[in-house]
């Protein structure tokens, strides 16, 4: 490939700057009226669907982010709270990827294989859960719904764009509103209620205009990996609002006071910035990753210098420095679930809902609620106490599978975005919950599993 072959190539994204200008204006509208009036929330799924269904292809997967994320913005609009919005949104999201899915019905799956390993993953589950679950009628409602989930999204992908605009506006939109909200009213949202104090005064646990911490830096973690792809290897426009957006991404993270956002930050970071480093030789890119890499080192040195004791509170998750750090009863649950998993080694005892050995409570947990996730923290010991050894194999072999082939299609973005959920997954076991950070994380992997480091990003 030319240089000046390169040059149009990455030029062609210039015709972006338009749709995403546009996108991240209208959402930022969106919740500017929302401060004044919750209701105006239903604008963004509504103008979600009357894209998908007028669109012959386009970013579908940030289209349907759009349907899904209002059950996660702020407490203060409630949305997520209403059983029936919940269960709305969710046969509204499976009815959309039966839409796309149509429209690209003439297209061959990449994803085929791992389908029919799906299929049988969800089968032994559902197995386990028939004889097994202690609510067996639940485990079958989420399975369901997660199974046409996950089936939804290999079928859209025969429809995807490359590069995933709509996305990509809606990351940046939920950052510059974010940071907007903090400067002027810091005490919205999951804070204000958990903790009124935390925004304003402790410049902790802040979640934005999403309704927890942990949800705001997950997911800006997960979608690093393209604002890094989009600054590195793009020109004018789309690299610079990248790069705030970069920007804004480590603000938003240290503010939210989430280890576990840090920490999937910091693996994004490195798998992106290796990756694309190994694979382009465009000296554009190379001085990029250095500039990023120096920046990252003084931030982080600049951290241990000016607020070592700040940073241990942060990282300990309490002012006891002596006591050891706090793991907030993770340990515990994730033994619990091991004990489940010896109980029940081969189908495991019931699909996200709890165990004997796991907290349990009532029959209140059902499908139309959005208090339907069972934290089990590590999600390997969740899928073994949920699906036992038969289920664990067959969806790490999902995962597995899914990494050697981005690997080789040189879709980095896509695979380092599936490293931060695998970290997130780590202490926060959502990696089977499509209504919440999960389903938002997911979309997000795929809505990139198009953009590639191909042969114009590697000569200079």
């Amino acid at each position: 490939m030319k240089r000046n072959e390169y040059v149009r190539s990455n030029e062609g994204y210039s015709v972006m700057n338009i749709p995403i200008l546009f996108v991240l204006g209208c959402f930022i509208l969106l919740i500017l009226t929302m401060s004044f009036t919750g209701a105006a929330v239903v604008a963004l799924p509504i103008s979600a669907t009357i894209a998908i269904l007028l669109s012959r292809e386009t970013d579908y997967f940030g289209l349907l982010l759009c349907v899904l994320i209002p059950l996660s913005f702020s407490y203060y609009y409630q949305v997520g709270q209403v059983p029936g919005i919940v269960l709305t949104t969710r046969l509204g999201l499976l009815g959309l990827f039966l839409v796309i899915g149509f429209k690209g019905r003439r297209i061959k799956s990449e994803y085929e294989l791992i389908t029919w390993i799906l299929v049988a993953f969800f089968i032994s589950a559902a197995g386990g859960s028939y004889a097994y679950s202690m609510f067996p009628q639940i485990s079958g409602l989420k399975l369901l719904f997660c199974g046409l989930f996950f089936l939804g999204l290999i079928v859209c992908t025969r429809s995807s764009a490359e590069f995933p605009f709509v996305l990509f506006s809606i990351i940046l939109g939920i950052i510059f509103t974010s940071l907007v909200v903090y400067l002027i009213s810091p005490n919205i949202g999951y804070a204000f209620f958990q903790d009124f104090r935390a925004g304003g005064v402790e410049l902790g646990k802040y979640s934005g205009i999403l309704n927890h911490p942990q949800l705001l830096a997950c997911l800006l973690a997960v979608n690093l990996p393209l604002m890094l792809f989009t600054y590195l290897t793009k020109k004018g426009f789309l690299s610079n609002i990248a790069l705030a957006g970069i920007i804004g991404v480590g603000l938003m993270i240290l503010i939210s006071s989430s280890r576990t956002g840090l920490l999937t930050a910091t693996i994004t970071t490195i798998s992106t910035v290796f990756l694309i480093n190994r694979f382009s030789r465009s000296q554009m890119i190379k001085n990029r990753i250095r500039l990023v890499m120096v920046v990252a080192c003084f931030v982080f040195t600049g951290l241990l210098a000016f607020s070592m004791e700040g940073l241990k509170v942060f990282i300990f998750k309490t002012q006891d420095i002596e006591a050891g750090i706090s793991l907030s009863g993770r340990d515990e649950i994730v033994a619990a679930s091991w004990q489940g998993f010896l109980a029940s080694p081969a189908f495991g005892n019931g699909f996200q809902v709890p165990s004997d050995f796991t907290e349990h409570g009532s029959e209140g947990f059902g499908i139309t609620s959005d208090n339907t996730t069972i934290e089990k923290c590590f999600f390997v010991t969740m899928l073994l106490e949920e699906t036992g050894l038969i289920g664990t194999i067959l969806f790490l072999g999902v995962i597995v599978w899914l990494m050697r082939y981005w690997y080789k299609k040189r879709a980095f973005v896509a695979l380092a975005a599936l490293v931060g959920l695998l970290t997130i997954n780590l202490g926060e076991s959502c990696i089977l919950s499509p209504s919440s950070i999960g389903g938002l994380c997911w979309l997000s992997i795929f809505a990139a599993h198009n953009l590639r480091l191909t042969e114009d990003f590697v000569h200079s």
